[in-house]
């Protein structure tokens, strides 16, 4: 019977002990955080925010390709239609990424000194795209050569010194936009 009772006491304890743990750590303290840091933009285009961009223009090889924001946000071709949605997607895209992702590296001018900028892909570059915003504010960067392992590109940016190396999926959006493959 004294048995009985004792097992009774424990278990009676046992809950009172765990409902009391559970109290406390509901109560104590705030809820961690998630660990995870703030998004900012490190991006090469921190001067003009993708959604007032209102026009942008893509040179290659003596061709030139316009894009103008309409009414709605809609991006039209060339001053005429409205662009297809993929060429719409990879404007957008383009500028997102110009604005967001930070390069891989930035040669400095010490760097790349007696270097032929040919060797970039940037005398002439491969193709060039000018951004610009209601207050014609303007952005223009010059695309050159992939990296050895095609996995980045070399850029500059009119006005700056160094190359920069951009990771390759910021020339694929622009090179889409303009339907290269």
């Amino acid at each position: 019977m004294a048995t009985a009772a004792l097992r009774r006491g424990l278990a009676i304890a046992s809950a009172l002990g765990a409902a009391g743990v559970i109290v406390v750590l509901a109560l104590h303290g705030e809820r961690p955080g998630s660990g995870l840091a703030r998004y900012e933009a490190a991006g090469i285009m921190l001067a003009l925010d993708p959604a007032q961009v209102t026009a942008v223009e893509v040179r290659q090889a003596g061709r030139r390709w316009r894009f103008e924001r309409g009414a709605g946000a809609a991006w039209l071709h060339d001053g005429g239609g409205p662009a297809p949605d993929p060429t719409a997607r990879a404007v957008e895209d383009g500028l997102r990424f110009l604005h967001g992702s930070a390069p891989q590296r930035a040669l400095t001018p010490a760097e790349v000194a007696g270097i032929p900028l040919g060797e970039y892909g940037l005398a002439p570059p491969r193709y060039e795209v000018r951004v610009q915003d209601a207050a014609g504010a303007a952005f223009v960067i010059e695309f050159g050569a992939l990296n050895s392992q095609g996995l980045a590109q070399y850029a500059r940016v009119t006005g700056r010194d160094e190359i920069l190396l951009l990771p390759g999926y910021v020339g694929r959006a622009w090179e889409a936009a303009i339907g290269q493959p």
